[in-house]
């Protein structure tokens, strides 16, 4: 049986850097963020991505994020695959952790989840887990 962590994100840091201009209003960017994790999750995370924005101000983007912290009382960290995009409101990503990057207590984390962020600021997670 597995476990839900959710909690909200706060950003920290933001580096977003244009590597392609397309025309005027597309552009391929690659990012760098830091966050704070709150909630079932503690911990410190830092991600990079690759983002497409289309003409209409909408994206789409890919990467990798990195969770350096505690989950259920168990210290360590897990690496995210992510996906998503933005709508022009919300953005919103889908997540899958990646075996074998885990490290101490979570090294034989499993799992997959979402995060949700509005034009308000408002960040979210859910984290559906198990431990081995």
């Amino acid at each position: 049986m597995g476990s839900q962590a959710t909690g909200t994100v706060e950003i920290a840091g933001w580096d977003e850097k244009p590597y392609e201009q397309i025309d005027d209003d597309r552009k391929l960017t690659s990012t760098t963020v830091q966050q704070k994790f709150l909630g079932d999750i503690e911990g410190e995370g830092s991600g990079t991505w690759l983002t497409s924005y289309f003409a209409d101000g909408t994206a789409e983007y890919a990467g990798f994020q990195r969770i350096a912290g505690s989950i259920d009382g168990k210290t360590g960290s897990i690496l995210l695959r992510m996906s998503g995009g933005y709508d022009g409101t919300t953005a919103r990503s889908e997540w899958s952790v990646v075996e074998g990057m885990g490290t101490g207590e979570l090294a034989t984390l499993t799992g997959s989840g979402r995060n949700e962020s509005d034009s308000e600021g408002h960040n979210t997670y859910t984290l559906d887990y198990q431990l081995a």
